[in-house]
């Protein structure tokens, strides 16, 4: 029997850089607002405490993949390891032709139990900023995989402890430990754009300083990107 974990929500970042570069804008986003105060407030200060908060929430991790990818057990098997509630996406819906923007994850996990078709092989090979892990279900490991699966992690997750489950174990860790550098970027880039509306530019460009003042701000992926 596999070990019961307590049900968690992955914190975020486990790691966070030192010195903390958001500490200087969380100091002064609340110097801010203590000396606004009173009635509209929020409509400077609103945008630039949003785009922090995004720093210090629960680490976002989603698994995706078509019907019968196994993207569910493979949620459950981390759940089940960890603790780890992920979110389960459908890879069809998501990377559709046309599709909306979506706000993008911590970590991201695409299950492929056939050959991806042009929009999923699309959508894995768009760049991002977050950890992207690439695994075939389905497959096994034991055997000369199909053409499209070589190269990709072959996972069986029906079994929590089954050995494939743990190099996916291992990468949300990773992901999970340079979660912090991959969040102060993309603040920088939110404070980039807030900088030039009005209303709120002043204050934007004043955090970009801050920032700037604390420590360097990652410029790549936090993990490795199978594909």
């Amino acid at each position: 029997m596999p070990t019961q974990t307590p049900d968690t929500v992955p914190r975020a970042p486990v790691c966070a850089p030192d010195p903390d570069p958001a500490a200087r804008v969380r100091r002064l986003v609340a110097s801010a607002r203590e000396r606004s105060g009173g009635a509209g407030a929020g409509e400077d200060v609103g945008p630039v405490e949003a785009a922090l908060a995004r720093v210090d929430a629960p680490a976002d991790v989603r698994i995706r993949g078509g019907l019968g990818s196994g993207r569910r057990t493979l949620a459950a098997a981390l759940r089940a390891r960890r603790g780890w509630r992920a979110r389960v996406e459908d890879l069809d819906v998501v990377a559709a032709p046309g599709a909306g923007a979506v706000s993008p994850p911590d970590v991201e996990i695409v299950c492929l139990r056939t050959a991806p078709c042009r929009h999923e092989e699309l959508w894995v090979r768009r760049a991002r900023r977050h950890a992207l892990l690439v695994v075939a279900t389905g497959v096994d490991d034991d055997e000369d995989p199909p053409r499209w699966a070589r190269g990709l992690m072959a996972v069986d997750a029906r079994e929590p402890e089954h050995r494939s489950v743990d190099g996916v174990v291992s990468f949300v860790e990773r992901a999970l430990h340079d979660l912090a550098a991959v969040r102060v970027a993309r603040l920088e880039a939110e404070l980039e754009i807030l900088a030039a509306r009005d209303g709120v530019g002043d204050l934007a460009e004043a955090a970009l300083c801050a920032l700037a003042a604390g420590a360097p701000v990652a410029d790549g992926p936090a993990g490795s990107v199978s594909s």
